[in-house]
């Protein structure tokens, strides 16, 4: 190969070298739209980057809008960190911003970039004592709380000396469940009560306090 031929060749494989000739990124929210730097998909920015327009964001993209875990800064100084959906706040995140000369903040929840409230605090037992497991399940909105005592999948039939103290609510029964309604939250409630085992050789002497922080219509399953 003759020095002109090399000569030619290397200019060639520099032409068509992707590195001289990077891929156009572009960034589909308005005010995030100036210079781009990170992972890029079929021309839009995907993946880890930093956007920087009227305003700045660092995280993660998806077909060019901020998705995943970031950190947004308007041009105002106000920040946000935590997840987005395709260009909104979606999920749990941290939104400082300057009201009346003072910073305030809001932590918790957000949906379709509005704020929703704090993140929920899930339910916690205090004690639990001969009881195999329990569990707890937000049927949806509400004020109710009904407690649902089984063994083997099926409603416990031996269930004795029952004793409940709630710190409110109205009690209620049906059939094998009690429950409480017009229940103002947090709910506490302490259960004693004594039930066989599943083999019925031994009577067990049973205890469970928990609480329930989130509002609600809840079902406590409680298992032995």
């Amino acid at each position: 190969m003759t020095m002109r031929s090399i000569f030619l060749l290397s200019c060639l494989l520099l032409l068509f070298s992707p590195r001289l000739y990077p891929q156009t990124c572009q960034v589909l929210v308005k005010e995030l739209q100036g210079e781009y730097t990170g992972g890029c998909k079929k021309g839009l920015a995907h993946g880890q980057g930093k956007a920087a327009g009227t305003d700045t964001y660092e995280g993660h993209f998806k077909n060019g809008y901020p998705h995943g875990k970031g950190t947004y800064r308007w041009a105002d100084g106000s920040v946000y960190t935590g997840n987005w959906n395709m260009g909104k706040r979606e999920g749990e995140g941290t939104y400082r911003y300057m009201k009346n000369g003072r910073e305030e903040l809001l932590t918790g929840i957000w949906k379709n970039n509005m704020y929703v409230g704090p993140k929920p605090v899930p339910p916690k037992i205090i004690k639990k004592y001969n009881i195999n497991q329990v569990s707890f399940h937000k049927a949806g909105e509400g004020n109710q709380v009904i407690l649902m005592f089984k063994q083997g999948g099926m409603a416990n039939a031996s269930i004795m000396e029952l004793m409940i103290a709630a710190n409110n609510g109205i009690e209620f029964r049906s059939g094998s469940q009690i429950g409480y309604q017009q229940v103002t939250f947090p709910f506490e409630a302490k259960i004693t009560y004594k039930t066989w085992n599943p083999l019925r050789t031994v009577l067990l002497d049973c205890t469970l306090e928990f609480v329930i922080t989130e509002p609600g219509r809840w079902e406590v399953r409680i298992e032995n």
